[in-house]
């Protein structure tokens, strides 16, 4: 099974079995965009479980439901709402936005410089 996700900076769809390899450093494949620059050696083990937790979940319920068939109806919100709330929402609804909102660090502190007009009389 796969999970979809996106890059926070250039908003590109990726899959969460991309970034398992600790040595990529939890990045985004296509931007080079650190997604866990503090945890990115433990993050594609967090992740990997994650994708574990899914698989199992998924299985389990279609497990239940063929032994239970239309006698035992699980309250989908249950399952999904706690799933849905553990997630960050996004703050951006734009590509790239979530970026544009740090300054470079270039610059930072720097005045807008007001621009001369050079005329050649």
């Amino acid at each position: 099974m796969s999970i979809n996700a996106h890059c926070g900076s250039c908003n590109r769809q990726l899959l969460l079995g991309q970034l398992l390899q600790a040595s990529d450093g939890f990045r985004c494949p296509v931007c080079g965009f650190a997604f866990a620059p503090a945890y990115a050696t433990v993050a594609p083990g967090v992740a990997a479980r994650v994708m574990a937790a899914q698989a199992a979940l998924v299985t389990a319920l279609a497990e239940l439901g063929s032994m239970t068939s239309d006698r035992l109806r699980l309250d989908q919100a249950t399952i999904v709402d706690p799933i849905a709330n553990a997630l960050p929402q996004a703050e951006a609804k734009e590509p790239g936005l979530a970026r544009r909102h740090r300054a470079h660090w270039w610059a930072r502190g720097a005045a807008i410089q007001p621009t001369q007009t050079i005329s050649h009389q």
